[in-house]
């Protein structure tokens, strides 16, 4: 199963204007990226399952889940530790471990209750719900439709193109990581049955080969734009019609009550991270 690439269905999704799912990705980034309360968060999670249950398309954001657990892992345990010497914002609440020690003669506070855990969950799925959002519009949005869908808001080709070609790089990055990942691995270096700390240094070891990999794919674009002469002044047309239908208009106002209700819950359940 190859969860980077567009997928061809019947879905709800499928039927949306492109415009409607690039909003639908830009609010949900924007959302997320300032949700802090854990509770709205949970909410905009169950929304999000909703929506790929409807569709049919939770089988890929599982495989997505499970490409991501080191990542998510990693920010979890980040926000952990560093929540493990810093005093706690909101008191109150089951203190695991609270102790006190001296660090080059200075008083250092250990403590770790469930605040600390809190923030790392949080800040956790933050971060999956951004990236969700976009492979939820690029696994049901041809990459064609994106252009075409921004040109159709009079955006010029040249901008169309280069954010229709974001949707192509980043899978085209990790698509090079796992390769990279395979052959590593093939010459003996652990990935999958090894510790976690291990693990997460052996994907910062795998960024140096990725960046060249990257930089070799963006010379290989650059080539082909340029021996195929691409001329972003052209007037295009186009054999497919873009329009807004019946099916937008629902996932517009269920979009916007389930965005409400977010806000709602994060001014009712507001626990500062």
């Amino acid at each position: 199963m190859d969860y980077l690439k567009y997928v061809d269905g019947d879905s709800l999704l499928h039927k949306l204007d492109p415009r409607t799912k690039f909003v639908f990705f830009v609010v949900m980034a924007v959302l997320t990226s300032l949700i802090k309360s854990g509770v709205a968060l949970l909410f905009l999670f169950a929304f999000f399952i909703a929506i790929w249950c409807t569709c049919g398309i939770q089988k890929y954001m599982l495989v997505l889940l499970s490409k991501l657990k080191v990542l998510l892992l990693f920010i979890f345990l980040l926000w952990l530790v560093l929540g493990l010497f810093e005093t706690p914002v909101v008191q109150g609440g089951p203190v695991f471990v609270e102790t006190f020690f001296s660090l080059g003669g200075r008083n250092v506070e250990f403590c770790f209750d469930w605040y600390d855990l809190y923030k790392g969950a949080v800040y956790a799925l933050r971060i999956f719900l951004m990236i969700s959002s976009f492979y939820t519009v690029l696994i049901t949005t041809n990459f064609s439709e994106i252009i075409l869908g921004l040109q159709k808001w009079h955006v010029s080709y040249a901008i169309a193109f280069g954010i229709g070609l974001v949707f192509q790089i980043i899978p085209m990055i990790i698509t090079e990581l796992n390769a990279i990942m395979e052959a590593q691995s093939s010459r003996g270096l652990e990935i999958e049955e090894c510790g976690w700390v291990t693990k997460i240094k052996n994907y910062v070891t795998f960024s140096l080969p990725l960046l060249f990999r990257v930089i070799s794919k963006g010379q290989a674009i650059s080539l082909a734009m340029h021996y195929y002469q691409l001329d972003f002044s052209v007037k295009r047309g186009t054999y497919k019609a873009i329009r807004a239908s019946r099916y937008d208009a629902i996932f517009v106002l269920v979009n916007a009550a389930a965005i409400a209700v977010t806000i709602v819950l994060r001014m009712f359940f507001y626990v500062p991270v």
